[in-house]
């Protein structure tokens, strides 16, 4: 029997009790700044309406996309009237020949508080179509949560193929 094994685990067993203990160790203290005299200087008056006012949020419109679980494009573009319209593309994790077809939906809601809640609408699609028939039997939302550059979508549409999802995180790769 060779002494080899005995010899990593040694060292397996030194690194270990190395790391625990950078981890545990205190920080540096550094050193103390000498306090030097400093001239008072009193801070610029604020206007009173200065603290009322927020920056305008930046505007969510524009081409969105995800990787994975499965390939998909989002696009957010304003409606008018606090109303944005939402159009979702996408298909199925790749399973070759099972692979399920692609899929899409717009919808229609508002922006409130960085979310979209909006309701499927009718629509003529290069995919598909959904007609204010199959909406009244099968009425479905979206929602959208948007932090930043980045959406996350989910939605309730069943009328996708099987194995197609258009939920998911999609970031934002072009704007107006």
């Amino acid at each position: 029997m060779r002494p080899y094994p005995m010899r990593r685990l040694r060292f397996a067993s030194a690194c270990l009790a190395m790391a625990v203990a950078a981890c545990q160790a205190e920080p540096p203290v550094s050193a103390p700044t000498p306090a030097t005299p400093s001239v008072a200087v009193e801070p610029a008056p604020v206007p009173a309406s200065a603290g009322s006012v927020s920056a305008p949020s930046p505007s969510p419109a524009g081409r969105y996309e995800a990787t994975t679980p499965a390939p998909g494009t989002l696009t957010l573009s304003e409606a008018g009237d606090g109303v944005w319209h939402i159009t979702l593309r996408g298909g199925a994790v790749p399973d070759g020949a099972s692979t399920a077809a692609d899929c899409e939906l717009e919808a229609r809601g508002p922006l409130v508080d960085g979310r979209i809640a909006a309701d499927v609408v009718p629509f003529e699609g290069t995919l598909s179509s959904v007609t204010e028939a199959d909406l009244a039997r099968e009425p479905s939302t979206v929602s959208i949560v948007l932090n930043g550059d980045v959406a996350t979508v989910t939605t309730d549409y069943t009328q996708c193929a099987l194995g197609a999802d258009l939920a998911g995180t999609y970031t934002r790769v072009a704007t107006p």
